[in-house]
């Protein structure tokens, strides 16, 4: 049973972190997330790591949307705070992406080929 104290986050401790300032418009950011509210004698609280993944769902889809099967590697490198390796990464595939297409005429050149000829 402590381990499961420990996994708690009442609503009242949550208004900081989602930036809403009542415990209607907490329960509401709760419900529009798909977060369970569970109830006990110290009042309403959620689980912490159902609140992480509601909270990062957003996140989560977006780097589904823009990396495909590789974004689990982006929401890692996000979480443990080295943007950095995301950068390392978005430009590993970016450069794959790019070396598809060789200008041939002049203007071409100039434009995607890097000349100032």
């Amino acid at each position: 049973m402590h381990s499961t104290l420990k996994n708690r986050m009442y609503l009242s401790n949550l208004s900081n972190l989602i930036n809403r300032k009542d415990k209607r418009s907490i329960r509401t950011w709760c419900i529009k997330s798909h977060l369970p509210i569970y109830r006990n004698s110290s009042g309403e609280f959620v689980n912490e790591f159902e609140f992480e993944l509601a909270y990062n769902m957003p996140l989560i889809k977006e780097l589904k949307l823009k990396h495909g099967d590789s974004w689990i590697e982006y929401y890692e490198a996000y979480n443990k705070g080295e943007l950095h390796k995301m950068l390392d990464l978005s430009t590993t595939n970016t450069i794959k992406e790019k070396t598809g297409y060789v200008p041939k005429g002049k203007l071409s050149s100039k434009l995607f080929g890097g000349s100032l000829k």
